[in-house]
């Protein structure tokens, strides 16, 4: 009788019961697996917001020249269809590069130390920024390595965008008004872009609220979210 009732206890599992165990194993390492995955990316805006508050803190402490090399751009008001007309300059990044619109943006995250130039080529961007004419070095330099198609200073270091799944470019912006007086922008995009600028105003809204940006405006390039 005792060897029997050994022989009944160690008889082991049977399939049905080693099917459900694996099937339980198989679900705990999904839902781990996403809760892995979902930390991991966290991490990742954390990185691009830290690093995007730096570029934030580097353009606020800069002091624009009153006509700085930006852009025009217009904003029409959409209640009330007035005309706001403004120059305005960035620092776009994405997954590979890391692009300044303009010797000033250049010249405030050198300053900052956010990419690195040698004294010869930060020497000649400070001189030249109140020029119209944009200077730009001969070849690569520190950071710094090559003139993008529509003239700004690309720059490639750590500083590019780290999130993998919740935007892949994010950019800061700095617009001057017809008074000089200065304002900043955020927008950020999980778009493919080809050929221009995807509107992804939902991506824009939580970068920017990241940053602490809240007031928003439809420009050309989307929803661009200010201070």
């Amino acid at each position: 009788m005792i060897r029997r009732e050994e022989k009944r206890r160690n008889k082991g599992f049977t399939l049905t019961e080693l099917i459900i165990v694996i099937a339980i194993i198989a679900i705990l390492a999904s839902v781990i697996g996403v809760a892995l995955i979902r930390y991991i990316e966290k991490g990742r805006q954390a990185k691009d917001i830290y690093h995007a508050s730096l570029i934030k803190d580097a353009l606020a402490a800069h002091e624009f020249p009153s006509d700085f090399q930006g852009r025009d751009v217009e904003y029409v008001d959409p209640e009330t269809g007035e005309k706001e007309t403004y120059r305005r300059g960035w620092v776009y990044v994405d997954k590979e590069e890391i692009r300044c619109s303009d010797q000033s943006t250049a010249i405030a995250m050198i300053e900052m130390g956010l990419v690195n130039v040698s004294d010869y080529t930060y020497r000649r961007l400070l001189e030249n920024e109140d020029s119209p004419v944009r200077w730009f070095p001969s070849g690569p330099d520190g950071d710094y390595f090559r003139r993008s198609a529509i003239d700004e200073y690309c720059f490639r270091n750590n500083l590019v965008v780290k999130a993998r799944n919740t935007w892949n470019t994010y950019q800061l912006d700095v617009y001057q008004d017809d008074h000089g007086d200065i304002y900043m922008g955020a927008s950020a995009s999980n778009e493919q872009r080809s050929g221009g600028h995807s509107k992804d105003e939902e991506t824009a809204s939580l970068f920017a609220r990241k940053l602490g940006f809240y007031d928003a405006k439809i420009t050309p390039i989307g929803e661009q979210n200010s201070d």
